[in-house]
């Protein structure tokens, strides 16, 4: 049983090692414009919602895009208005990597970390973050192989079955349980990959893993809101307005929780792919409800303070 405990420590570790590989090597390939383009392409709500989409897909991290976006705002180089469409964008953007976890590559996962990181060492260009970006993608393919091995025996210990009986029965619970988690890993995408690992060995079932995903997307707000304390007002506006948006959405979607997982489980898939497809749905759906609201939303937060 202590085997299996570490070996899903070290499958969390491989996780969020592989999800870093995989933001730094796009990030760098993109250079160190990023912050200069982020200004340039949110001069107006949309362009920064399709730029927060885009900027997102590459940094493959709305946290990560969260935090830039403080950082901006608390220098001033950014208004704070304009961050709100960025925001919002993002949400979107962070769906890629779990709808990658869903392909069955697992088998590959090898082909992907050993050639990628040795072309990272050797080789001097910009080719090196692209490899070094593949490899991040199978370290987390082998994670979560990990991590289905390591489960399988824990899942034997009655207070874990206890607590996934929970979370199959009480949709609350589940959304607390995927805000902590996400909270903890610092990544929604992540949870988003427990849950899809969950689902795809019957572990948990469809509606609760929608549940535990809504709560992951907020969990993921708690890294720039904490680091937003220590920053200027209008940069707090910014980690405040990601929880908001978050809780917009889990809101709207909450009272359709079922219907959504049928739906979901309709238009088929494995498990691991109704899982990642709820959490597109989710996000994209949710943040183009939000989207007219942004005038109001910058209203409502200006007066913050």
């Amino acid at each position: 049983m202590h085997l299996s405990l570490l070996l899903t420590l070290i499958g969390f570790l491989l996780l969020l090692t592989g999800l870093a590989f995989l933001r730094d090597g796009l990030e760098k390939f993109a250079g160190q414009q990023w912050k200069k383009i982020l200004y340039q392409l949110t001069a107006t709500p949309g362009k920064g919602f399709v730029c927060g989409i885009v900027a997102t897909g590459f940094l493959q991290s709305s946290t990560a895009l969260t935090l830039m976006t403080v950082s901006l705002v608390d220098a001033k180089l950014l208004p704070f208005s304009n961050a709100l469409g960025l925001i919002l964008g993002s949400n979107i953007g962070t769906t890629v990597t779990p709808q990658l976890l869903a392909f069955p590559l697992n088998k590959i996962s090898a082909w992907l970390i050993l050639p990628g990181l040795l072309i990272y060492i050797l080789n001097k260009n910009r080719l090196r973050y692209i490899m070094l970006a593949l490899a991040g993608l199978g370290i987390m393919f082998f994670a979560l192989t990990v991590l289905q091995s390591a489960l399988a025996p824990l899942i034997e210990i009655p207070t874990v079955r206890n607590w996934l009986h929970n979370l199959d029965n009480n949709f609350i619970y589940s959304i607390i349980a995927g805000t902590l988690i996400a909270a903890t890993l610092h990544s929604s995408s992540a949870a988003t990959g427990l849950a899809m690992l969950l689902t795809e060995e019957q572990w948990l079932n469809l509606p609760a893993a929608l549940a535990f995903i809504f709560g992951a997307n907020i969990g993921t707000c708690f890294t720039a809101l904490f680091v937003s304390f220590f920053a200027s007002r209008a940069a707090q506006r910014v980690a405040i307005f990601h929880v908001i948006l978050n809780i917009f959405g889990v809101l709207i979607f909450f009272p359709f929780l079922t219907p959504l997982a049928e739906i979901i489980s309709f238009l088929g898939g494995s498990l691991s792919r109704q899982v990642a497809n709820a959490h597109t749905i989710f996000n994209l759906v949710s943040s183009l409800l939000a989207f007219p609201l942004l005038p109001y939303a910058n209203r409502f937060l200006q007066k913050i303070r």
